[in-house]
């Protein structure tokens, strides 16, 4: 052993001493060693640098840098680059999240998958929650409808719209205090829903029906005039009539009026004027026999 294989020696231990004590060690590029000393300093430098890099790498994962770019070829970074890249997609799995895709889980993480994905499943709840909450805000819970809350939203979001013409029409189903009376009001909810379905049915996609209460119901009919509103009354005539000839035991009798706005300053003028044609065709049609006095 000569003097350069005894500084070579002593610088080593430094270098083992730094890494130990949390510092970087960096390569030596000893000269002059003897023939086996070389060769083992060729492979220690190479392995300070890869002990440097693995630092450089464990530092920027824990400062959360994740587009450090690690060196190729060093093999004992490799758990470390696993790591790095199952953070980096669960970065983008966390950003997937945040834009509403609750599809997400993780299994590549141990623990951490566990709590992510409970995390997961407690955001799915939440929306479950928060989607029936909404529902049952703009629906009734008797016919499965939109509720008279929709029914006034929808209003005056017409009020600020430009599908005009817009009609409206009332629907009010007769009888439903006598049922309610003499058979029960569970009865009477069977023929609120039976009056709701004849009423959708005739109506199809067009517009939205709402359940304003009790036994009135409302339709909205944006960009439809007079003609398109009074060939709605008469298809919801013809499905009840349909309805009353397969069931004669609970028939349905729905009184229908329309009222129709060409601006947003007539709405509730419309409004009033379905209401005040639906009790007209109610008294028209008690008059001639078509429903009974049940109201």
């Amino acid at each position: 052993m000569n003097d350069s294989d005894r500084r070579y020696l002593a610088a080593a231990t430094a270098r083992i001493e730094q890494l130990l004590g949390a510092r970087g060690a960096g390569p030596l590029r000893p000269e002059g060693l003897t023939g086996e000393l070389q060769h083992f300093a060729e492979h220690f430098d190479a392995l300070l640098e890869t002990l440097t890099a693995l630092r450089r790498l464990s530092i920027a994962l824990a400062n959360g840098d994740l587009a450090h770019e690690p060196p190729p070829g060093a093999h004992l970074l490799d758990p470390l680059k696993q790591l790095q890249s199952s953070l980096l997609h669960l970065t983008w799995q966390t950003q997937q999240v945040a834009l509403g895709d609750l599809g997400q889980h993780v299994d590549f993480l141990g623990a951490f998958s566990d709590a992510f994905n409970q995390m997961i499943q407690a955001l799915r709840e939440k929306r479950v929650a928060e989607e029936k909450i909404r529902y049952l805000s703009e629906h009734d819970v008797l016919t499965g409808l939109h509720n008279r809350a929709f029914f006034e939203a929808e209003l005056e979001r017409l009020s600020t719209g430009s599908a005009y013409p817009v009609s409206l029409i009332i629907a009010d189903l007769d009888g439903l205090k006598r049922i309610n009376d003499e058979l029960g009001h569970h009865v009477g909810d069977l023929l609120i829903q039976k009056a709701a379905q004849v009423i959708q049915s005739g109506l199809g996609s067009e517009g939205v029906l709402a359940r304003l209460g009790g036994d009135e119901f409302a339709i909205i009919l944006p960009e439809a005039d007079q003609v398109a509103a009074a060939e709605i009354i008469a298809r919801i005539r013809l499905n009840e009539a349909k309805v009353n000839r397969k069931d004669t035991v609970f028939t349905i009798a729905v009184s229908l009026g329309a009222g129709t706005a060409f601006a947003s300053s007539a709405l509730q003028q419309a409004l009033r004027q379905a209401d005040q044609a639906m009790y007209e065709d109610k008294a028209r049609r008690k008059g001639l026999g078509g429903i009974d006095a049940r109201r």
